[in-house]
């Protein structure tokens, strides 16, 4: 039986797996630039930071799988294509040798004056092996993160919060002209929250949290929803706190230093306000996020390693996949951002989708006409801005695409997808008996 403790024990892991170095970094940009607008702002920035992530996880716990599952009515290729593109780029290629770089750059260089390489391998070195040491005992996750790593990690968070509210190192300032009003920083903040790519780690974590549960004897899929959805609240709700504590850094340090900057503000407000043990405090949360990210992502992409290959062992997919990050954190990160950063805005938006289809499946006689023509359009736009980012669009064709609506906001998929899937609903026929019995049950 999963008590109460368990359920808060789990909550804490899913918030510790989602926040990682990013998420410490938006915040108390978001906070400067908003300034006196700062409530509409952050309220944005939880709607995208907060929301979308944990309805993703809940779409998992409610099918029982990843992207893989939710694609399902997509051709075979395309959901195969899909899930490979999401494990890569925020696996091995991106998103794991980050945090180990970031905690290398927030959390050591400030204790060392100047980086070197040999310091960047050995910090480098010693974090995957951390990783790798948690990875390989998934039966203790719950315990080792849920119950140690993250009281922790709020406790640091939560002093150099608090400390910031009641003795800020300056007052607030003005707005920058594009949160000037409370519409547009509420919409600052949506895209801020946006660009956390938080809702593309839910389909990979919540295929860590489902395995966390199976483990304590939790199978049947009416109670992994239940119990995902009671620990999904309680990880959202530390996660708004702390962008709201993170938020007000940011707001009440600004004037202090004139640098919008995340790691500049958080960094100059610990040192400013603790000295080197603030430094020391900044650190040790830097380092505990980033971990249990890192601990995330790795034991995510080595069981779909596992998935792909019967052959492949938990220890050997799990090791591979840290000796990876630890190449790419060492000698091709910068590079591999480049190109990284373009993919992940390609797969977002297509994620969103399919998280919103999730939910509605049941509404649809003929789920793969509604899936393939959303999703079509989807794809197509996304990966127009993709080209777009990279600047491989045609000179001909960028005038165009750039008089879209909402293409300023990365967000020039959105009106393409509602249209081809009103069309395609009314084709797929939207069930009146479905909805009638949904409602009923």
């Amino acid at each position: 039986m999963f008590k109460t403790k368990d359920t808060f024990a789990l909550g804490f892991m899913i918030f510790a797996l989602f926040f990682g170095a990013g998420n410490l970094i938006f915040p108390p940009e978001l906070g400067a630039l908003a300034g006196s607008q700062f409530l509409p702002a952050i309220l944005g920035f939880i709607v995208t930071g907060v929301g979308l992530p944990l309805l993703g996880l809940l779409a998992v716990a409610s099918i029982g799988g990843g992207i893989k599952t939710l694609a399902a009515p997509l051709p075979r290729f395309v959901g195969a294509a899909l899930t490979f593109a999401l494990y890569v780029a925020i696996g091995p290629f991106f998103g794991i040798p980050r945090t180990s770089v970031v905690t290398y750059e927030l959390g050591v260089v400030p204790f060392l004056g100047a980086p070197s390489q040999m310091t960047l391998i050995i910090s480098s070195s010693l974090f995957f092996l951390a990783t790798l040491y948690l990875v390989l005992r998934p039966g203790k996750l719950l315990e080792i993160i849920g119950r140690f790593i993250t009281p922790l990690l709020l406790i640091a968070l939560a002093a150099l919060s608090i400390s910031s509210i009641i003795s800020p190192l300056s007052g607030v300032a003005s707005p920058n002209e594009a949160y000037e009003t409370t519409g547009q920083a509420f919409i600052q903040g949506f895209l801020q929250g946006y660009l956390t790519l938080d809702a593309l780690g839910a389909l990979v974590f919540g295929v860590v949290v489902l395995h966390t549960l199976k483990s304590r004897g939790v199978h049947e899929r009416k109670a992994q929803f239940k119990v995902v959805t009671r620990a999904g609240i309680i990880a959202a709700t530390a996660l708004t706190l702390v962008y709201v504590g993170l938020g007000m850094i940011g707001r009440n340090t600004f004037a202090a230093i004139g640098k919008v900057d995340g790691p500049a503000l958080l960094q100059h407000y610990a040192n400013t306000a603790f000295g080197s043990i603030g430094l020391a405090l900044l650190g040790l949360a830097i380092l505990l996020a980033c971990l249990t990210t890192s601990v995330g992502l790795v034991t995510a992409f080595a069981e779909y390693m596992m998935t792909i290959s019967n052959r492949v062992s938990l220890k050997a997919a799990s090791i591979f996949t840290t000796a990876l990050g630890l190449t790419v954190s060492i000698v091709g990160l910068q590079t591999l951002l480049s190109i990284a950063v373009p993919v992940l805005m390609f797969l977002y938006p297509i994620v969103i989708v399919l998280i919103a289809l999730t939910f509605m499946r049941h509404l649809f006689r003929r789920k793969s006409v509604v899936y393939q023509s959303t999703l079509g359009v989807t794809i197509f736009f996304s990966f127009c801005s993709a080209l777009n980012q990279l600047s491989l669009f045609p000179g001909n064709l960028k005038t165009f695409y750039q008089s879209l609506p909402l293409v300023d906001q990365s967000l020039e998929w959105l009106f393409p997808t509602l249209i081809a899937f009103g069309i395609s609903s009314w084709f797929g026929h939207v069930s009146s008996a479905s909805i009638t019995q949904k409602r009923a049950s």
